[in-house]
């Protein structure tokens, strides 16, 4: 009898984790992702609105940075990106050590309401008694008091009873939309909205710097990106971060404070995002409206803070091509018929899910089905 040959088969695909990839590698899938999402959207345009990839990658530049022939529309939306980038990265910033410590901080858009809040009603019902130095000093430690009391419960009930952080945050953002909607309502009036605080006096207003009001908020966010990035990389405090992080039995064995630790963590990005809302009312919108203080840049941080792995250096950077693509889309709706606001999301959604996808690749890999022939021995071979 001839021995058989047999075959034996694993899985059709599995499913692997990397070991540490190269930063020059990992880049690079990054960027082919980044030119098949251009090519797909090239399609996409061609097919919605018939338009090129040229033509779609100049009206985005003209909605982002302005027209080039016109200086005034230039500096306008120059300074428009501007500002917005720096909030919807201060917030990013805020998200950065929580994230690294493994609690998915989803207030963040409560965090900053409640600091708005507090800082309007500083302005709101001190603006006329108090000087302005005393106004600001006011203002900046209630706003900061406030975000960092928004996260401090649910990491107080997180670290001593182990609750649902994400539900918990979660749910707090609406908690924080209804108390403002409380004081707007009051404020107001029988108005049908509310005006700016203080629109005459402008008492608690931040002073202007190059003509804008938000100018101290751009180079207070910017600030804040650096510093995030020394606290989490040089010092004992985000060493600890990363360490709970990584497993909290080990960082106990290490003997470190877990608890301390996750309330001590979340504080902090409270009140860096109480922090943002404060300056958004005191340099930016002088009012409060749960809509449009906040603007979803509480959840779209969550995306920035994911993309750059956590790197507040790098975030500078994705919150740029966010606001890119945001202003880019509004500029195409309002140009073109075909690209309304739901067409523009769909290519805005588009690029972050190659972006996105690529992270998958970079930590993991397919390994496809190889095949492995044996020899049965035969009754003979056996018997002999």
């Amino acid at each position: 009898m001839r021995k058989k040959d047999t075959e034996l088969r694993e899985p059709l695909l599995r499913i692997a984790k990397r070991a540490e990839m190269p930063i020059w590698q990992a880049w690079s899938i990054r960027a082919a992702a980044l030119v098949i999402a251009l090519l797909v959207c090239a399609l996409y345009v061609r097919i919605v609105g018939g338009l090129s990839l040229g033509e779609t990658a100049y009206a985005m530049f003209k909605g982002t940075f302005g027209t080039p022939e016109n200086a005034a529309s230039i500096k306008i939306k120059c300074w428009d990106t501007a500002i917005y980038t720096a909030k919807l990265l201060c917030i990013s910033v805020a998200l950065a050590p929580a994230f690294k410590m493994r609690f998915w901080n989803i207030g963040a858009e409560g965090q900053l309401l409640m600091g708005a809040l507090a800082t309007a009603i500083i302005m709101y019902y001190f603006g006329d008694t108090l000087s302005n130095p005393i106004l600001y000093v006011l203002m900046f430690i209630s706003c900061i008091t406030a975000g960092a009391l928004w996260s401090f419960i649910p990491a107080f009930f997180k670290a001593h009873w182990g609750t649902n952080e994400t539900l918990f945050t979660l749910m707090m953002n609406y908690i924080a939309m209804k108390i403002l909607d409380y004081f707007y309502n009051t404020w107001k009036g029988q108005a049908s909205a509310l005006d700016s605080i203080n629109r005459v006096s402008q008492k608690g207003y931040l002073p202007s710097i190059f003509g804008k009001g938000y100018t101290i908020n751009i180079i207070i966010f910017l600030s804040l990106a650096f510093l995030m990035y020394f606290y989490l990389k040089k010092t004992k405090h985000g060493y600890e971060i990363a360490v709970v992080g990584e497993s909290h039995n080990t960082a106990r064995y290490a003997g470190i404070g877990v608890k301390k630790v996750i309330i001590r963590t979340m504080i902090i990005s409270g009140a860096i995002c109480g922090l943002c809302g404060g300056l958004t009312v005191a340099g930016q919108s002088y009012s409060i409206a749960s809509d449009t203080t906040a603007g979803g840049y509480g959840f779209t941080a969550i995306i920035v803070a994911w993309l750059a792995k956590f790197n507040t250096i790098g975030m500078i950077f994705i919150s740029l091509l966010i606001l890119f693509l945001e202003k880019g889309m509004g500029q195409l709706s309002n140009t073109y018929d075909a690209f309304a606001i739901g067409a523009g999301n769909i290519l805005i959604g588009l690029v972050l899910f190659f972006i996105i996808g690529s992270e998958f690749f970079i930590t993991y890999k397919l390994l496809f089905r190889k095949r492995i022939e044996v020899n049965i021995p035969t009754v003979q071979e056996e018997n002999s």
